[in-house]
């Protein structure tokens, strides 16, 4: 059966080249030349049309995804939002990666002057791939591209789509055990007490939710140790800013919420002149660049950031074989890097 590889290949062209001329592009900037060879190469090799794509299954009632589906990728964030906070920004690169390995076309999402979601051409889109959390009304509009939605990062409704999320849970657990063993009762919490759910509506942040659980149930949590912050540079270094200001000298352990944000209490500490880890026992999470980049590098939670992805193209296979939806929790792992000051 013929590819889009093997179509580039005797076209001198991409495959993504090839796949945008038989999807009748219109926008691509090609010859007519280079357009005419390659609908004359996939048709000496049978290349299968948009509408061949599928195949019936002999074993199930569903239907197959093929080779060269257009899957559409929506993500929450802007661009400036990603630069901000790259743990989406990742998370697209490598399900675009996977899409290709997949001889699948990785279609871009993106708002209009509206903020309604929109793509650059006409292709048909057998499947939507969405990362982060989305309000009622932007999955509405999502559907109106193709109804077969896999979540990443959030799962708004676990009986209709198929949904990937990390295990904070687990997450919280390794950071608070690490603390605890190292002799640390009193541990502060930086970053968003209060984020959009899956549905984009305003409810307790997961992270936070475990993290305050855990110490009442040990009768530690201490509302004066919550440095509430935006998952951001800017935010997070006013509010650690306005703690030190209030209280003169850092907690000696803090679990920050998100890389986004560490940065920003990294610096205020180190601007008033206390260290990592000799006055303060740092922890954060996502284990992005700044985490191991970081002076000194920091502990983080690891988030198995390419086991979401791959359990994300797992999914969209079973929605099209007929599986009923299913939820994916993706454990995570504490990397340590000497930013706990130890017994």
């Amino acid at each position: 059966m013929a590819t889009l590889k093997d179509i580039a290949n005797l076209a001198g062209v991409s495959q993504g080249t090839v796949s945008r001329i038989l999807n009748k592009d219109i926008t691509l900037n090609v010859s007519d030349k280079t357009r005419e060879n390659v609908v004359k190469i996939a048709n000496e090799l049978g290349y299968r049309s948009v509408a061949q794509r599928y195949k019936k299954t002999e074993d199930k009632k569903g239907i197959t995804l093929g080779e060269d589906a257009c899957i559409g990728i929506v993500i929450m964030y802007e661009m400036k939002e990603l630069q901000e906070d790259i743990y989406y920004l990742v998370m697209l690169n490598l399900l675009e990666k996977e899409c290709f390995l997949k001889g699948w076309t990785p279609v871009r999402m993106y708002r209009d002057d509206n903020g309604s979601f929109s793509k650059s051409d006409d292709r048909k889109l057998e499947g939507i791939i969405a990362i982060g959390r989305f309000s009622r009304e932007e999955i509405s509009d999502i559907r109106k591209f193709s109804k077969n939605i896999i979540f990443l990062d959030s799962s708004p409704d676990e009986m209709h789509y198929f949904s990937i999320v990390p295990n904070y849970h687990l997450a919280v657990r390794q950071v608070l055990s690490c603390f605890f063993k190292n002799g640390f009762e009193e541990i502060a919490y930086a970053g968003a007490v209060s984020t959009p759910n899956s549905l984009k509506e305003i409810k307790m942040d997961p992270r936070y939710y475990y993290y305050r659980n855990s110490l009442d149930i040990r009768g530690t949590f201490d509302n004066k140790l919550v440095i509430d912050c935006e998952n951001n540079s800017k935010s997070s270094y006013a509010a650690m800013n306005n703690y030190l200001d209030k209280y003169t000298k850092p907690p000696r352990a803090i679990f920050i919420s998100s890389d986004a944000a560490a940065s920003g209490i990294v610096k205020a500490i180190q601007e008033r002149g206390f260290s990592i880890p000799g006055d303060v026992s740092v922890i954060t999470y996502n284990n992005t660049a700044f985490s191991y980049g970081s002076n000194p590098p920091l502990d983080s939670i690891e988030v198995y950031i390419k086991e979401i992805v791959e359990s994300s193209i797992w999914c969209m296979q079973r929605l099209f074989e007929g599986d009923k939806p299913k939820k994916i929790v993706v454990p995570c792992e504490l990397i340590s890097r000497g930013s706990v000051k130890t017994k």
